[in-house]
């Protein structure tokens, strides 16, 4: 290999270094380690051996050994000497540069040195660890580049953070207890330390290896000496460098006291790194055993960075230098920005002890490290709450900005950019500073954000200037885009942290507003020209990324000042004049561009014949969702004119529209235009939606208050506003009217669009259902709730939603999405309450949808003409075969969602007609399954038939729509109606048990009706239900328990790749299982003469006992069927433990090794319950000794779940979400067989290989296991809550302390 090689070619350049010879490196032994494979090394699997894989296979080797002979530094000294970078003063001055692979070398050997030495710190004295230490410090800080030559920084990096590392390793650790001293004097290392300090680097600097303050001093003398005025510029440069450097190890530094994910491991425990983190933080403070003075390393490190950071940014504005040649040197550049990025790490610190990567226990273990907002401590005031400081910064960042300056080299132009993005970084973060005891009083905290609101305004008025006066486009230059997004992330940022009532007090408040709605229009209109330059073609857009976010961070922001609850208040009307007069004006220009870019993306589609692919179709749903929910808060922000602009735009479209649909019967093909048009009018709807309306998932849908208030009578624009808003229904109707009765006509006309259609729809479902006959309570207002408050003006509307879901139901059949929200429409409408159900009653189109599910509930997809005729003559009635045909091809499914609606609205039963027409639609579901099981009990149909198998699933489905409908009127009538066919729809599984689909279908029928209707039913009904139930899971488990198969990928890792065929029958028949096992339903059953508890327990646990041996790891990987399956068993050990543990023995290890495994899941219900479930089962056996014959049959049960319950998941990380059922799981465990336990902890402990360790170990558990209490385990009532109450305390208090020394870091 090419490394292999560089290690050849060092031979021969040693014998000319006399330097070299003193290393006495090996080479042919350490050619001979990186050229052979370490013992029982096997390359990746399926990949020969090779040169490089083996390589890094002795590295790490090396390392993991110990590097005993030291190969790793010797490495490093000799290539640096061999290039002249240490050694003698004359070959110093004249360096040669690194090959690649020498660089590449060099950083393996580094990072070599670090690990060895982390891992191995007591074997090595301490006069030569800190000589490794000031050694490495010393060339990754440059002390020993010369020339134009340096070292590679990836090189110089690797040496800082390996030095970094040593500084922490010994930070708490003085003199007088550390351990180390004791170690045997190695002549290796006096060697070594010898040859560094004499004769290779006899002018390196050294530290006392606990004084952290003169490691300060010393990096504050480089990072202040580049701001000499006397120097020369050779000099210079070097000492910029220098600084620049140092600033970097210094952000290594703070690093590896955070825990980042840089830094190094050290194989000291957790504890180690908290005391670490509170003495860096605090200094002697708390207790703390520091040898680094009273002053934190923390507070120092802030010092020097903000001092850097004054000295430099006081270069730079310095009016006796030439502020072009600052601007433009390079080496200044590089530690402007290391000093700006050591200052934005130290503000990044997370406060307190155990933070931060340190503290596993309260949830702040976060991806990112930091959280939004910044609350440092009040001694850090006088550094951070300094408006001059603020302002210089500002003016240091539009100096070095790159601008509109084309003509700077490539090189200078990314260190400016990088400087500047740097600057914005920082800034940022200072705008993210929240209130507390940093500021005085609530004036200075509204001058710092007016700093900061000024400095970035000028930054962005800025760039708005350059682009009119240069007449650029704004994809020109990728600093701008950077520029742009970090500029606006920073006032969405202020607006987010110091909120508008502080905001509006500022007299830029207006400017800001401005400057925020100047930027989005011309972000947008940036955007629609680049779409119509490239011609919708959105992948071919230059910026698209970048604008996106950036409109996304003002939008956002927009969102925040539109929500402040403050607005509401009465000292905000300034405030909301501003909002609604400045920046709401960018809500028509957001119209205008999106709608017309999404209209040219869809001509390019169709011109191109392209399509989305589902995924990128489902994301960008989900993308444009998001942006219109904050787009439609900053077009409330003025109601009115955003109404106006959404009519102007309709204005335009609807004609275009109109006339599109009169064309339709010429069977013309769909057109690019025609598609665009579409696209147009489907966008112009989702943006009138989310203007007027919420996503009322789960609560009462209700009109927004900003359109409650704009509509008030009262108010000047009142009158209007209302106005608006009913005429934009009304054309919204008229649209969709139109479309509908062309659909009647030709529905198979491409030119027509059920995405369009879907989205009326969608439209009407949400406004419907605030808008029409709201709330009694609202009854009394004004304005908008006074619109359709009444039957009179209510009634068309719901008449035109079930006219238009008739249509869609007869024509577009198929269009599945169309079909879910028609009928979402019709059953949201429903369950508004008897009003609107009555309304929906005198419909004709509802009566005609009832009339349609009457005649079709017997007639299949492949029913004949005859059969259609028949059922249509039995029914009677005016419906014309066209129409019944169209809804005989509704899937069965969707027929099943309209016998839902039309359940919930013929439910009220004061009314005849809805009585009528209910039991009309209840018969017609009953009266065909009863042919049906007539004809199959008496064989005069075969169960085999397709025609009988497509009935019978038609039959399950309709049943299982009219369960659905429990939010009726009266739902008690449904289990009325149900029971008496239980049995038959249970029978079904006899005929059609090896049959999957309908297996799953009637297990899901099951189901839904024990979980919706559990509560209401009677003695009688649950009865039926048992004995219906037991019987459908009997002859299913017979089929698809005992003989299913679980395929596999791979026989070799079948562990790992188990798959499953089909789960969905297995959830369903456990979601069955849980519903039926409910304490109610047992308790109701036994109440009377019929069932006995005993007979369902034992449904119940037959049901188990056949899913048991289904319930693989593989299987398990499904998220649902595992928390389902883990409920389950969690409820049936926690209730009746005696009964689990009289399972046979090959059950009873089933079900323990799925608890075992369940308890160590990522998902925290799915450990607790198994955990709660382990626990049940110890304590039914203390009490009862249960488990006596599974003991018998093996005997280390007990032992098993104990150690591995503490091995995996007590000294696991993991433990902090599932605390209290793991103490409550080993509390009985350990009480079971004490002597036993404590033989398991000593075999635990001595797996740790320390004496401290293991001391430690045992003193935990001493302090955790008292006899007098594991000897009231089983007691019950108050003394045994007590016990249980003081072991959980104990328990936290173990946990934190075992934690503390076992997990490694």
């Amino acid at each position: 290999s090419h490394t292999l090689h560089t290690y050849q070619s060092l031979s021969v350049h040693s014998s000319h270094r006399s330097i070299s010879r003193q290393l006495v490196v090996n080479m042919e032994q350490l050619q001979q380690v990186l050229s052979t494979p370490p013992p029982n090394w096997q390359p990746p699997l399926g990949a020969p051996p090779n040169a490089i894989a083996i390589l890094h296979a002795s590295l790490e080797h090396l390392r993991n050994t110990g590097d005993e002979q030291f190969l790793f530094l010797r490495s490093t000294l000799e290539l640096l000497t061999n290039h002249g970078f240490l050694g003698a003063s004359d070959s110093a001055n004249n360096p040669t540069p690194l090959s690649g692979d020498e660089e590449q070398l060099l950083f393996h050997c580094v990072t070599g040195v670090r690990h060895v030495m982390l891992f191995r710190w007591e074997y090595f004295q301490p006069s030569f660890r800190s000589c490794v230490r000031d050694c490495l410090l010393a060339i990754g800080l440059g002390c020993y580049s010369a020339g134009s030559v340096a070292l590679p920084r990836t090189f110089t990096m690797a040496c800082l953070s390996s030095a970094a590392s040593f500084w922490k390793r010994a930070w708490t650790t003085g003199a007088s207890n550390d351990t180390s001293t004791q170690v045997q004097q190695d002549s290796q290392q006096n060697y070594l330390e010898s040859l560094m300090t004499t004769n290779l680097m006899p002018s390196m600097q050294r530290f006392n290896s606990t004084d952290g303050q003169e490691l300060f001093s010393y990096l504050n003398s480089l990072l202040v000496s580049p701001f000499e005025q006397s120097l020369q510029p050779m000099e210079l440069m070097r000492r910029q460098h220098t600084g620049a450097m140092a600033a970097s190890f210094l952000s290594l530094l703070v690093g590896e006291f955070t825990g980042g994910n840089s830094s190094a491991r050290y194989n000291l425990p957790i504890e180690f790194h908290r005391l670490c983190h509170q003495v860096f933080e605090n200094g002697n403070e708390e207790d703390a055993v520091s040898a680094n003075g009273c002053k934190s390393g923390l507070d120092t490190t802030l010092q020097l960075s903000m001092g850097a950071l004054s000295s430099f940014v006081g270069f730079m504005l310095n009016t006796d230098n030439n502020n072009n040649e600052a601007i433009n040197n390079e080496s200044l550049l590089d530690m402007g920005t290391s000093t700006v990025s050591l200052t934005f790490d130290v503000l990044s610190w997370e406060f307190g002890a155990s933070s931060g990567k340190w503290d596993f226990s309260n949830g702040s273990t976060k991806k990112d490290g930091s959280s939004v907002l910044l609350r440092p401590p009040q001694r850090w005031r006088e550094a951070l709450i300094n408006p001059e400081f603020l302002g210089a910064m500002f003016r240091v960042y539009s100096a070095v900005r790159v601008g509109n300056q084309h003509s700077l080299p490539r090189s200078l132009e990314e260190k400016r950019g990088k400087m500047a993005h740097q600057l914005r970084q920082l800034l940022l973060q200072l705008s993210s500073i929240a209130g507390g005891p940093i500021f005085a009083d609530e004036n200075e905290r509204r001058a710092y954000a007016g700093f900061l609101l000024d400095g970035c305004m000028d930054a962005l008025e800025t760039i708005l200037t350059e682009n009119q006066q240069q007449g650029r486009s704004i994809e020109e230059s990728d600093f701008m885009c950077a520029e742009v997004v970090d500029l606006v992330t920073m006032l969405n940022r202020l607006a987010t942290n110091f909120r508008v009532q502080t905001l509006s007090q500022l007299t830029s408040f207006p400017r800001f507003l401005s400057a925020m709605s100047m930027v989005g229009k011309w972000l947008l209109e940036g955007s629609l020209a680049e779409c119509e330059r490239v011609q919708g073609d959105i992948e071919c857009m230059e910026g698209l990324e970048w604008k996106y976010e950036a409109v996304s961070q003002i939008l956002q922001c927009s969102e925040a000042m539109a929500d402040d609850y403050w607005l509401v208040s009465g000292d905000a009307q300034t405030a909301s004049d501003n909002l609604a007069n400045v920046l709401a004006p960018l809500y028509g220009h957001y119209i205008a561009c999106r709608v017309r870019m999404s209209s040219l993306e869809e001509h390019y589609l169709t011109q191109q014949g392209e399509d989305l692919d589902e995924i990128r179709e489902m994301i960008w749903e989900f993308g444009v969702e998001e942006e219109m929910v904050s787009a439609a808060s900053l077009g409330r922000l003025n109601i009115s004119a955003s109404l106006s602009t959404l009519a102007r735009t309709f204005q335009q479209c609807v004609p275009r529209l109109m006339s599109l649909f009169e064309g339709v019967g010429n069977f013309c093909d769909m057109t690019a235009a025609m598609a665009a048009l579409l696209e147009e009018a489907r966008m112009l709807i989702l943006c009138a939606c989310h203007l007027l309306t919420d996503e009322c998932e789960g609560e009462t849908p209700s009109i927004p208050d900003a359109v409650c208030n704009a509509c008030q009578l009262g108010r000047p624009s009142g009158n209007d506003c209302l106005a608006s808003i009913v005429n934009l229904i009304e054309l919204l109707r008229s649209v969709a009217e139109a479309q509908a009765m062309k659909v009647s006509a030709y529905p198979k006309e491409s030119c027509l669009s059920p995405l369009l259609a879907k989205t009326l729809m969608w439209f009407f479902r949400r406004w419907g259902a605030a808008y029409v006959l709201p709330l009694s309570d609202d009854y009394h207002r004004e304005g908008i709730f006074a619109r359709w408050s009444t039957p009179e003006s209510a009634s068309p509307i719901i008449s035109f939603c079930a006219t238009l879901s008739l249509i869609y139901f007869c024509h577009w059949p198929q269009e599945k999405e169309l079909q879910d929200e028609s009928t979402a429409l019709l059953l949201i409408l429903a369950k508004k309450g008897p009003f609107v159900r009555q309304l929906m009653m005198v419909s004709p189109s509802f009566q005609q949808i009832a009339a349609l599910h009457s005649i079709c509930a017997s007639l299949r997809h492949n029913a004949s003409q005859a059969e259609i005729v028949a059922s249509m003559s039995s029914f009677g009635g005016h419906l014309s075969v066209e129409a019944v045909k169209g809804y005989q091809r509704l899937p069965y499914s969707d027929r099943a969602r309209v016998l839902t609606c039309l359940v919930v609205g013929c439910s009220d039963m004061d009314n005849d007609k809805s009585n009528a027409v209910l039991d009309s639609c209840l018969k017609a579901v009953s009266n065909h399954f009863w042919a049906l099981c007539e004809a199959l009990s008496k064989k005069q149909a075969k169960a085999n038939d397709i025609n009988v198998q497509e009935s019978a699933c038609l039959s399950i489905l309709l049943y299982g729509g009219i369960v659905c409908a429990s939010e009726m009127s009266e739902p008690e009538r449904v289990s009325h109606f149900i029971t008496p066919y239980l049995s038959q729809l249970s029978g079904l599984m006899t005929y059609y048990a090896a049959d999957l689909t309908i297996c799953e279908a009637l297990l899901k029928l099951f189901r839904d009706y024990a979980e919706r209707y559990l509560a209401m039913l009677d003695r009688d009904q649950c009865i039926s239900l048992f004995t219906s139930s037991a019987s459908l899971l009997k002859h299913y488990s017979e089929q698809h328990c005992k003989n299913r198969v679980i395929h596999k990928r791979s026989e070799a890792l079948e562990g790992e790749f188990e798959e499953e065929q089909s789960y969905q029958d297995i959830l369903c028949a456990i979601q069955l299982l849980i519903h039926l096992g409910t304490k109610d339903f047992t308790d109701l059953c036994n109440s009377s003469k019929g069932v006995e508890t005993g007979q369902i327990t034992d449904l119940i646990f037959f049901g188990l006992q056949q899913i048991l041996p289904l319930m693989t790891q593989g299987l398990l990987q499904y998220p649902t069927l595992c928390q389902m399956y883990f409920s389950l068993v969690g409820f049936m050990v926690e209730t009746y433990p005696e009964k689990l543990c009289a399972l046979p023995f090959e059950l009873f290890s089933s079900l323990l090794d799925s608890l075992l495994f369940g308890m160590s899941h990522s998902d925290s219900l799915v450990s607790k319950s198994s955990l709660q479930g382990l626990a049940s089962l110890a304590k039914e056996h203390l009490k009862t000794h249960a488990l006596a014959s599974h003991l018998a049959t093996k005997g280390d049960i007990i032992e098993n779940c104990s150690q591995r319950l503490i091995q995996e998941v007590i000294f696991k990380p993991i433990i902090w979400d599932r605390l209290e059922p793991s103490g409550m799981a080993l509390l009985p465990l350990a009480a079971i067989d004490v002597q036993k336990f404590i033989g398991l902890v000593s075999v635990i402990s001595q797996q740790l290989g320390s004496d401290d360790k293991q001391q430690r170990m045992h003193q935990a558990f001493e302090r955790l296991i008292k006899p007098q209490v594991l000897a009231k385990v089983a007691a019950e009532g108050r003394e045994g809550r007590m016990v249980r109450i003081q072991f959980k305390n104990n328990f936290d208090a173990f946990v934190r302390d075992i934690h503390s020394f076992l997990i490694v870091k």
